[in-house]
């Protein structure tokens, strides 16, 4: 057995050998041209642009509200529920936003192989991505949300047609000036620590899920991807309460502790890409489908005003939730599906660096603040694309 072994190893290193006898190396400080490639129709892809969200369906007219479950509390397996206050007339009812985005991919400390061989070039680095992005309500005074997203991670990519990425990726949505002072118009004067934690507790958040990402150019044009975000045991939040999985604890005992095993709250994103000139003048054209498919579909709540059990009105003083317009258990239902998220985008280079876009997107809203709305909207802008690379080592030019 020792010596089939050897044997086996034996063969391997000259095998690598024959590979790497003649090759060349280079290594890039940064590059913001990354190894993995940004999923091109996904709603939040890390990029420097700035467009005009048209809404047909789903305008953001309330905000929800979980009550972060407090397990110190005897009652609180049966004071599981969320909040929802209605804007009504406080902000009224455009259905256009601009929508501002300052991110990019930085490909970090990359090493590339190329040498004689169909695995030949093999690339791998530290990614970093980052994204702020900005919804603003016709002015850049009037903020309605803003997202921060990040990933974190290494890739790997050989031949020019696998690419591999691993690594963390964090979601936090912020509730911007113009949806917190119409809510603070609304508050009573006795929801101050309230409010404060109705602004900056209360939001959308996964810190940090683990992500497993692999892209395919089955042609020089032509790409598809898949990724896989699934929160680890040892996450530091996940936000609202609603969507933590059993292993998620607060003061030692699970929140959702009746929650099945098989609910890990996951996201799974698809796509594909495809690249081709339609204008001689002008640079690629490109076309883009992209799929998000959340588990969180999977606990069931209302955002209406349907539950006569269980209402809170602000016209009702004695009522310590007076500020919120009413309220709804959650719980978790094995056979509704996953929630699905649909985006379609199509992008004409106009020189080396500028892209004009046009997206199409339905399902869960394009602000993360609003995640629980249904939104269909059209989106059009401009993009940078930047392609700065900085080169500390070259083997071909030495």
């Amino acid at each position: 057995m020792k010596k089939n072994i050897s044997i086996l190893l034996i063969l391997c290193f000259f095998s690598l050998t024959s590979i790497f006898a003649s090759f060349e190396y280079k290594f890039d400080a940064f590059s913001f041209d990354p190894i993995y490639k940004e999923y091109f129709a996904d709603r939040a892809r890390p990029d420097f642009s700035i467009s005009q969200i048209s809404y047909y369906d789903g305008y953001p007219d309330r905000v929800l509200q979980d009550t972060h479950v407090n397990v110190t509390d005897s009652n609180w397996q049966d004071n599981k529920y969320v909040k929802v206050f209605l804007f009504d007339e406080l902000i009224q009812p455009e259905n256009k936003f601009i929508a501002l985005k300052m991110g990019e991919t930085m490909s970090v400390a990359r090493s590339t192989f190329i040498f004689d061989h169909w695995l030949s070039p093999i690339s791998f680095d530290i990614s970093m991505q980052a994204l702020l992005q900005n919804f603003y309500r016709g002015s850049f005074d009037d903020t309605v949300s803003y997202d921060g997203i990040y990933f974190l991670g290494g890739t790997f990519r050989f031949g020019d047609v696998v690419s591999m990425r691993m690594g963390l990726h964090h979601y936090c949505s912020h509730y911007g000036d113009a949806t917190l002072k119409r809510i603070r118009a609304n508050f009573d004067d006795g929801f101050g620590d309230d409010f404060y934690d109705f602004g900056f507790t209360y939001k959308y958040v996964r810190m940090n899920g683990l992500v497993f990402g692999l892209s395919l150019d089955l042609t020089p044009n032509f790409r598809v991807y898949g990724e896989y975000n699934i929160p680890p045991q040892d996450i530091n939040s996940i936000r609202p309460d609603m969507f933590a999985p059993n292993w998620v604890t607060r003061d030692g005992v699970a929140i959702n502790g009746d929650y099945p095993d098989s609910y890990k709250a996951r996201i799974i994103s698809l796509g594909f890409e495809y690249s081709f000139s339609l204008f001689k003048n002008l640079g690629k054209t490109t076309i883009g489908y992209d799929l998000h498919m959340y588990e969180e579909g999977k606990i069931q709540y209302s955002i209406e005003d349907d539950d006569d059990d269980f209402e809170y009105h602000e016209d009702d003083e004695s009522d310590e939730y007076s500020a919120f317009h009413y309220a709804s258990k959650y719980f978790f239902d094995s056979d509704a599906p996953w929630e699905l998220e649909h985006n379609i985008k199509i992008a004409q280079e106009l020189d080396k660096n500028i892209s004009f876009e046009i997206a199409y997107h339905h399902g869960r809203s394009v602000m993360n603040s609003f995640f629980f709305q249904n939104t269909s909207t059209l989106t059009m802008g401009l993009r940078y694309n930047p392609d700065y690379t900085v080169n500390v080592f070259d083997s071909s030019k030495n």
